[in-house]
């Protein structure tokens, strides 16, 4: 089995031990007279003491002791439990297992092979703990949770025929409950660790198994919701929003209900189903007013109705919705930077600023509410190139900062000071993927494809990424390989993000360049006209989405429709007044239309806006290229700008200067996608 991207070792739970008092050795149990008396810790009222009366530096005397009274009582279970729990308490794994496996042949007790199986599922060895469930299963073939154990271990096992049975099985037992499956049955579906091949047919057979037991239980809250989401996974979009209407048809007051229309707008909108994508939004924004006039201290209700509003276009709403969840509730963290990311959008960067700086400055706000908003004024900062500001701001609480800090003396040109903070980052957070990203990045720039493909397959084994860091992460690997001229390597990553995040089409249209670039033209602009269709129709009930606006743009290029791709970059700076991607594409145009001074101006925008993008150092070679074809000389450079010590008290420097590219006046089609109603102005 092929180990899935971010599926490494999972992080031990340490089990702390629960702190006794000074006088924890005598604890007390009931004489048969009646009075009590002292005994061991650990040994409980009518049980022989097992483990709490030996001592560490007597384990190897007691294991001594109790093999000699096995040999005059093999079957006695109690005498191989004492000693399965001594060898455990030496970590002597392998004596243990033994100790399990004889123990199960000579008392026949599914106890043993119970934690036998465990055992051996904690090493990996899937095939062998399956066996043991087979074994305890003997015993015990209509316990629901035994019957659940087994299927579970026959999919780690690869064994998809017994874990179908088994959990057929488990339906039939469990008929008459709600969660026959179990409620952590959909994360079990989505095969972490199997090869792309195996989590498919997986997924496959969750669906069946799923529809085998709706049929005993129609309108489960549980099945419905796993059914939906796992259709979802597999990109059954029809049958992804069936589930999803009837669970919100037959459980209307269910506290996952509202998430359920989250969710189901997304699915209509990877279905292209623009009216039932609209009517939805437009009665759920209604609902979530109702809701909340009568109930104004629902945060959750208050960010749903502010999400809805963004994703809509109606950006003034959103604010007043915003405003409307801080006069309720003035602690609400994602209100308030929601608030403020809003206004970076609409390119009222100074109201945004003026509004971060009164957060930041309030002594009544929260520590850690400050120290984040700080992080967010001070991106701000970095993305209009006022660096010195950024810095000011990351330094007040350096430690919890280091990765931020790197990137600015990056973008300066300090880079051996970039280079040393990144590395710090890393010795600092070793199993964050977000500084193993940075570094691997750090690396791509300077064109280290060693270094970049070691840092991108680090990250990569971090246990937890977000979707953008994880994507990220296996583009700089692939880039990386691609450089390396392992080919096949860098396919392979690209179809195992796409694998990962099925519905997202931008992790698809990095796969169709990719496939370009490997001479594979045909396959890569089928697969961008996919993307660019999906693109289209996800506009369409989405229409803020300013990455989506940018993806159409990519395409439109890549499929050299220039007219379109200059709507759709416009599109995207309109409802996202700081869209890289959209002003580096515009430039792109540009440039391409021989419109040079256009094409500069945009360029030098996205480098301000974006410097550190791995597209940064291409742009600034066409950035040099356009200036020598103006006939603009540039004065000798000045050395990298030395960051100076932080002062005292907050920034007060002012934003830059908005920067709005050439807009093409003529008129828009309707949004919904037919051209005749738009919704939306």
């Amino acid at each position: 089995m092929t180990p899935k991207f971010g599926g490494g070792a999972q992080k031990p739970a340490f089990v702390k031990k629960d702190k006794q008092p000074a006088d924890a050795d005598k604890a007390l149990i009931r004489k048969d007279d009646g009075k009590q008396t002292k005994l061991p810790l650990g040994v409980k009222e009518g049980h022989k003491p097992l483990l709490g009366d030996v001592e560490d530096d007597k384990l190897d005397e007691t294991l001594s002791s109790v093999n000699a009274e096995l040999e005059a009582n093999p079957t006695d279970k109690t005498l191989h439990e004492k000693k399965y729990r001594v060898l455990r308490k030496m970590n002597d794994r392998p004596a243990m297992r033994a100790a399990l496996q004889t123990a199960a042949r000579e008392c026949g007790q599914p106890f043993f092979g119970v934690k036998l199986a465990e055992a051996l599922e904690e090493e990996g060895s899937y095939v062998k703990a399956l066996e043991w469930r087979r074994w305890v299963a003997q015993f015990e073939p209509n316990d629901p949770d035994t019957i659940r154990r087994l299927a579970a271990t026959a999919v780690r096992a690869g064994n998809l025929a017994t874990a179908e049975s088994s959990y057929a099985h488990l339906v039939e037992l469990k008929k008459t409950d709600e969660a026959p499956l179990g409620s952590t049955f959909y994360e079990e579906m989505l095969g972490k660790g199997l090869s792309a091949e195996g989590r498919q047919s997986l997924q496959q057979m969750g669906l069946r198994l799923l529809a085998l037991a709706l049929s005993q239980q129609s309108n489960s809250p549980v099945l419905l919701e796993s059914a939906a989401r796992l259709a979802y996974r597999v990109r059954d979009m029809d049958s992804a929003c069936r589930f999803y209407e009837r669970a919100i048809a037959t459980n209307g007051t269910h506290r996952n209900a509202r998430q359920w229309k989250v969710e189901l707008l997304r699915a209509y909108a990877l279905s292209g189903l623009q009216r039932p994508w609209y009517d939805l939004s437009q009665t759920f924004i209604q609902e979530l007013r109702e809701h909340l006039v009568s109930d104004r201290t629902d945060t959750r209700a208050w960010t749903i109705l502010a999400q809805l509003q963004i994703q809509a276009g109606y950006f003034e709403d959103a604010i007043t919705t915003l405003k409307g969840a801080l006069a309720a509730d003035s602690k609400n963290a994602q209100a308030l930077w929601e608030l403020g990311r809003l206004y970076v959008r609409m390119g009222r960067s100074q109201e945004a600023i003026d509004y971060y700086l009164d957060i930041i400055n309030d002594p009544n706000e929260k520590k850690s509410v400050r120290r984040a908003i700080e992080r967010t004024l001070a991106d701000l900062y970095f993305r209009t190139g006022q660096y010195q500001d950024a810095l000011e701001l990351y330094l007040r609480d350096p430690e919890a900062n280091m990765r931020m800090v790197a990137p600015i003396y990056e973008a300066v040109g300090d880079l051996t000071a970039a280079e040393d903070y990144y590395l710090k980052s890393i010795k600092q957070a070793p199993r964050d993927a977000r500084t193993h990203l940075g570094v691997a990045e750090f690396w791509v720039r300077r064109e280290n494809w060693d270094q970049a493909a070691i840092s991108g397959r680090e990250g990569l084994r971090c246990t937890y990424a977000t979707e953008e860091v994880h994507s990220n992460l296996a583009v700089a690997l692939a880039t990386a390989q691609m450089n390396l001229k392992s080919i096949e390597d860098a396919l392979a990553t690209m179809e195992e993000i796409c694998q990962a995040y099925p519905d997202s089409i931008h992790q698809t249209f990095r796969k169709a360049k990719l496939l370009i670039k490997m001479n594979r033209r045909s396959d890569g602009m089928r697969l961008a006209e996919e993307v660019r269709t999906s693109a289209t129709h996800q506009t369409g009930c989405a229409p803020a989405s300013s990455s989506l606006w940018s993806l159409l743009g990519d395409c439109h290029t890549l499929l050299n429709d220039i007219e379109s791709a200059w709507d759709a970059y416009t599109n995207a700076l309109k409802y996202d007044f700081m869209d890289s991607v959209a002003v580096r594409g515009l430039g792109m145009i540009a440039e391409k239309q021989q419109e040079s001074q256009t094409a500069l101006e945009l360029y030098e925008r996205f480098v301000v806006l974006d410097p550190l993008n791995l597209a940064t150092p291409t742009v600034r070679n066409m950035i040099k290229k356009l200036k020598d074809r103006l006939g603009i000389v540039d004065a000798p450079p000045p050395p990298p700008a030395a960051m100076e010590a932080p002062s005292e008290g907050p920034p007060a420097g002012p934003a830059a200067t908005p920067y709005t590219p050439p807009v093409q006046q003529k008129p828009q089609e309707g949004w919904m996608g037919s051209g005749d109603v738009d919704f939306y102005e």
